[in-house]
């Protein structure tokens, strides 16, 4: 019923039938309910998204940080290979036997060849297997820097004792070797020109073996080093040191003279082995890379 303000106006009076608004309320509820419905289903929806995009984002992060880690693996082995290069360059120079040339850088996966993208498993393998291979490799590096350790370790202890420094500075006026002048035959050691009475100098410590005169030397010195090695120093005009005594590597041994077949003031120099004399130029400022070649 609809009633008017003013005396003047009229009733108006209509009648709803109760289903009609049976209905009307039905269809109000329903809609509210699909309406809370659909406005909880978007916030669970929304939420679901959220926690989708940030797991796609958390696994390309994983995925970029394995890359990476895969990139610094190989990296890692790249090292591993030159450090073997000069590994091997030095056991080359130190007279070692090169066991190997080659870091092992493993097989890629069978799926990574057949397909462009890596799945995350066959990454993770790859690296794995990288590692352990890198380990392996690390420790073969070990062992093979150990020997060469224990091969410059005996050099260095060889060297101590070794003739490796020269009896006096001049020119070789004689090499090793046959020769015709001045006198033909074989000259086992080398003749370095020198002015009389310059000081003659051990060339590695030792023992003074003999002194005296010697037959076509004349006034001489040998001195024995270990080894089997010794070295002889002839033509002296005196002789500063006496058998049996322990001389040090520069100390003065004798004088430059022209005794015995002289045709003037040198220094006669021989480095034996064993007895026998060899060239001493190798010795002569020998240092431990040209060391691995005659110790």
């Amino acid at each position: 019923m609809v009633v008017p303000h003013d005396a003047a106006g009229h009733n108006l009076c209509l009648r709803i039938p109760s289903f009609l608004v049976n209905g009307l309320l039905a269809i109000i509820i329903a809609s509210i309910s699909v309406f809370s419905f659909s406005l909880l289903y978007s916030a669970l929806l929304s939420g679901k998204l959220v926690h989708y995009k940030m797991v796609l984002e958390n696994s390309a992060e994983k995925d970029k940080n394995i890359d990476k880690f895969a990139n610094e693996t190989d990296a890692i082995k790249q090292e591993l290979q030159a450090v073997l290069d000069q590994n091997n360059s030095l056991r080359k120079v130190l007279g070692l036997r090169i066991e190997k040339t080659k870091i092992d850088l493993g097989e890629k996966p069978e799926n990574e060849k057949s397909s462009g993208a890596l799945e995350l498993k066959p990454k993770i393998n790859k690296i794995s297997f990288s590692l352990k291979s890198s380990l392996k490799e690390i420790e073969d590096e070990k062992v093979s820097l150990n020997g060469l350790k224990n091969r410059v370790s005996y050099l260095q202890a060889r060297l101590a004792s070794t003739p490796t420094a020269w009896p006096i500075y001049g020119r070789i006026m004689s090499g090793y070797g046959y020769r015709r002048s001045p006198w033909r035959g074989f000259h086992a050691g080398v003749d370095i020109n020198a002015y009389y009475g310059a000081p003659v100098r051990a060339t590695a410590p030792g023992t003074v073996a003999e002194t005296g005169w010697k037959t076509g030397y004349g006034k001489s010195a040998v001195i024995e080093h270990g080894s089997g090695i010794s070295t002889l120093y002839a033509h002296n005009s005196r002789i500063a040191v006496i058998a049996g005594q322990k001389v040090r590597k520069g100390q003065v041994i004798a004088y430059v003279g022209m005794t015995g077949y002289s045709t003037g003031p040198h220094c006669h120099y021989e480095v034996r082995k064993n007895g026998y004399a060899v060239n001493p130029l190798p010795y002569l400022g020998m240092n431990i890379l040209t060391a691995s070649r005659y110790l």
